[in-house]
């Protein structure tokens, strides 16, 4: 597996994330380097080379080939990171969260999408602790590796469901669901071609299109709808206000949008 890896100066960060994340929907890692910030993903590379967006943002960029062994490139994946100063969200083989910070071990290292590196990963986790007396059913649409269903689950929402179409990320959603010691059930499910499983609240990290149908067939009554660009959340708020919903919030960063809906 190929990993990218560049530099920038710490002050154009967020500049640069702006430029890359459109380009790399997995998204990617950041490693504080004193007055730089390393940056870098893993896997195929983007359709459209960056570098010329980049142009004197980028101080150096480096291509190699991963490991063959899983466990010696996984720690090179990325760093624990923390929600609303409550929770501490890591790999397995980062260090432990900091002192009286409650924490989450997330592996994505089966390829799975949603380790907590988009920012709309992470809009739906800030979204979620500012909801209100969390509890009653919760599922999770496009599940990845499966770290919102955990995180609903340590919120304290039960039956936990989470689904995607890809079967290695069912796996990696069971696999995390045990290691973080939650009850979440999982399934292979076609969002297009299968109705949604039915819960009250619903978190949905999926593109447009998937939105554009899914509005039309939940019975849910609060929905984080994420997944999509900045462009497109006027798009997909048109498909829920239809049904309905009401926007109550929303969150944007480096070209993202996430939603909170309810009716």
């Amino acid at each position: 597996m190929l990993r990218t890896t560049i530099t920038v100066a710490r002050e154009d960060v967020e500049e640069a994330l702006d430029l890359l994340l459109p380009l790399l929907p997995a998204g990617v890692f950041q490693t504080p380097l004193g007055e730089l910030t390393e940056i870098a993903w893993h896997g195929d590379p983007p359709l459209q080379d960056p570098r010329p967006a980049l142009g004197a943002l980028l101080r150096s960029w480096e291509e190699c080939e991963l490991p063959d062994d899983p466990q010696a490139w996984r720690r090179l994946l990325g760093r624990g990171w923390t929600v609303g100063d409550r929770i501490h969200v890591r790999a397995p083989e980062d260090e432990s969260a900091p002192d009286g910070l409650e924490e989450i071990v997330v592996d994505a290292a089966s390829g799975a999408f949603g380790g907590g590196g988009h920012p709309t990963t992470r809009h739906c986790l800030e979204l979620m602790l500012g909801l209100e007396e969390p509890g009653g059913s919760f599922a999770d649409l496009g599940c990845g590796a499966g770290i919102l269903a955990v995180f609903a689950a340590r919120l304290g929402y039960a039956p936990v469901i989470a689904v995607d179409v890809e079967a290695r990320s069912v796996e990696s959603t069971r696999a995390n669901a045990r290691r973080n010691g939650v009850e979440v059930a999982v399934a292979v499910v076609d969002l297009i071609e299968q109705p949604p499983p039915p819960a009250a609240t619903i978190a949905a990290n999926v593109p447009l299109q998937i939105h554009q149908v899914l509005a039309e067939r939940l019975v849910a009554s609060t929905v984080l709808v994420s997944g999509i660009s900045r462009d497109g959340a006027a798009d997909a708020l048109e498909a829920y206000r239809a049904q309905g919903y009401d926007e109550r919030r929303r969150v944007e960063s480096h070209g993202w949008t996430t939603l909170l809906v309810s009716r």
